[in-house]
């Protein structure tokens, strides 16, 4: 049947919402983003309600933004959908990102493709990119499947080329954890500022605690930058970990751009305090004031730069020491490990860790876990 002039269709295309309708002569189409079910079916009527209203009264919004979308015409949308930028930018703003989740890979990707300009039948352009590492040509063929994938069931291409496109081989990194000597070599390097004249930077000693703390706690960088006064609780022995100070949507380590959100598995986990560990957070707890205070700072009593005390400390610390350079996550690994080998349960160490499950523990420290012995063979 006809929709009535003014009035919008609600959709089922691919399980997915859609809108259709026609406004002075156009005819728009609305991808919600949403799966096509009862719950969800409430939230396109009310949007379809809108609609319908500000065409009566001529406040309709011809960007879409007020609709959750950007204009989509089927005018133009013959000669839009010939190259796979176009249809990138549509797909992306159908599923409803945030800023700063916009901003990382698909911004990366993005901009990959608008290098290229590929036709939207082609694949070729991604299959010859000798540049990108095996992990990244992977993890970005799965989003261009993922796009192409809506495109044809929006009927805008007849096929996925990027189905044929072979995943690369990955080689598998074995993970190194610190040996005591190296912990012990580090933070005592830490705790003493010396010059480098090759870098020409000290290694600050302000870090130190900083540092020490990364080995003690197996927190993620971010967790500690983030961690403030009233998340350390000395009455019941615990540091509650429910927060991370993140670098910013486009990617800045400095203070005012950093953004606090929740942990990246989302969990909140309280870590009974060490005798080391509380007597470092001890000092410098009571040096706070603010409950939103931050226990590490920067010397000038910012939020800590990760990428600036990478350049300018853990590097030139690791190389004036000769050991091999790992990141500073690998502190976190590091306990991980200790955790294992000292008989810890894969539960307790993936709740120090703060994973949901044990798969992720497992996966990574497998070949650690109730390993056997070579036997001994007569001679």
């Amino acid at each position: 049947m006809k929709t009535p002039k003014g009035a919008v269709a609600i959709e089922n295309s691919n399980n997915r919402i859609r809108l259709r309708w026609s406004f002075d002569g156009k005819r728009y189409c609305l991808a919600l983003g949403l799966t096509h079910n009862s719950i969800n079916l409430k939230v396109a009527q009310k949007v379809s309600n809108q609609i319908e209203l500000d065409i009566a009264s001529s406040n309709f919004d011809l960007s879409l933004v007020k609709y959750g979308g950007s204009r989509i015409t089927q005018a133009k949308a013959k000669k839009q959908f010939q190259f796979l930028l176009d249809v990138w930018d549509q797909w992306v703003a159908t599923l409803g990102l945030s800023t700063r989740t916009r901003n990382s890979h698909y911004k990366a990707i993005r901009r990959q493709i608008e290098q290229a300009n590929p036709r939207l039948e082609d694949s070729a352009w991604y299959e010859a990119n000798t540049k990108l590492c095996p992990r990244i040509f992977n993890n970005r063929l799965s989003y261009l499947k993922k796009c192409l994938d809506w495109a044809v069931a929006e009927k805008l291409t007849a096929s996925n080329p990027y189905t044929k496109v072979k995943r690369r081989k990955v080689v598998k990194t074995t993970i190194k954890p610190f040996t005591a000597q190296e912990i012990t070599a580090i933070i005592q390097a830490f705790r003493t500022d010396q010059y480098c004249p090759k870098a020409s930077v000290y290694t600050h000693s302000h870090y130190a605690d900083y540092v020490e703390s990364l080995f003690l706690t197996g927190c993620r960088p971010s967790e500690l930058i983030g961690l403030q006064r009233k998340h350390i609780d000395f009455d019941r022995n615990e540091v509650v970990i429910c927060t991370v100070l993140a670098r910013g949507d486009r990617g800045e380590t400095n203070g005012s751009n950093r953004i606090r959100k929740e942990t990246k598995t989302g969990n909140i986990r309280y870590l009974t305090m060490t005798n080391r560990l509380r007597a470092i957070l001890a000092n410098r707890y009571n040096q706070l004031r603010s409950p939103d205070d931050l226990v590490f700072t920067s010397p000038k009593g910012n939020p800590i730069d990760d990428r600036m005390f990478l350049r300018r400390q853990w590097k030139v610390v690791l190389a004036g020491l000769g050991i091999e350079y790992r990141k500073p996550y690998t502190t976190r690994h590091t306990l991980a490990s200790v955790a294992i080998e000292q008989g810890l349960p894969l539960t307790s160490v993936a709740y120090l860790l703060g994973h949901v499950d044990t798969t992720m523990v497992a996966k990574t420290y497998g070949h650690m876990i109730n390993r056997p012995t070579l036997p001994e063979l007569p001679t």
